[in-house]
């Protein structure tokens, strides 16, 4: 495919403006919360099929389908390698500080272990918000209808009104790479459990807009992952 590259220089050259762009008054601020959130005890002896895999034999095991198994995921095994994804970029990044913690939310479509519904996962911890009923037609989750056929999907979500509070545009670009590194690390470890899944941008928001308290400011999904086990 043939593209001038000059049309994308002055976007980013944008990216790099550290001049807020809102009232910068992020700090008074927050979220929306969950009130009827319940919290849940993630088993950390959860394991995928056998041992994982380094990422030597995890990348060399890598392949392509177009099709996932239907067999229901452990979804104690999802929160727990999604809460340590979430835990390493708080560590390596050291800026939930200045422009917020990421926080993700797990659509387990078909569970094992716990209900089918949606969980919440922070650094720190994880919690059940609503059944699957409440998520209604799981193909309006993506704008490629095949991800619904996933035994889940998860979503990456970052406050954005502190990022550009903190620094404008490169605010939203920092928070654009830590949502990637974070669902990429969380996509590795499925498939270092013998899962499989696809890292996609085309999550839609919008279906889930009051499900997950996003305002598109305070919280938004940046970058999504389906998990699920292989076709038999």
């Amino acid at each position: 495919m043939r593209t001038d590259p000059s049309m994308m220089e002055p976007l980013l050259e944008a990216f790099a403006e550290r001049t807020c762009t809102s009232d910068g008054l992020a700090a008074h601020r927050s979220p929306m919360p969950f009130a009827d959130a319940v919290p849940v005890d993630v088993d950390e002896q959860a394991t995928g099929s056998g041992h994982p895999l380094d990422l030597h034999d995890t990348l060399r095991a890598r392949r392509s389908s177009l099709r996932y198994g239907d067999r229901p995921v452990r979804t104690d095994l999802i929160l727990g390698s999604v809460r340590e994804a979430l835990s390493r970029d708080s560590r390596d990044w050291a800026l939930d500080d200045d422009i917020g913690p990421l926080e993700a939310f797990v659509f387990a479509l078909r569970s094992e272990g716990r209900p089918a519904g949606v969980y919440r996962v922070t650094a720190q911890e994880a919690s059940f918000i609503a059944p699957a009923s409440a998520v209604g037609d799981p193909e309006l989750l993506g704008v490629q209808r095949e991800f619904a056929d996933a035994g889940g999907i998860v979503t990456v979500c970052a406050n954005l009104d502190r990022a550009d509070s903190w620094a404008g545009a490169h605010g939203f670009r920092l928070c654009v790479v830590r949502a990637s590194m974070s669902v990429y690390d969380f996509h590795l470890r499925c498939q270092s459990n013998g899962l499989v899944g696809t890292v996609f941008g085309g999550f839609i928001g919008a279906a889930v807009r009051n499900l997950i308290q996003s305002d598109g400011a305070t919280r938004h999904p940046l970058l999504a992952a389906t998990y699920a086990h292989p076709v038999s």
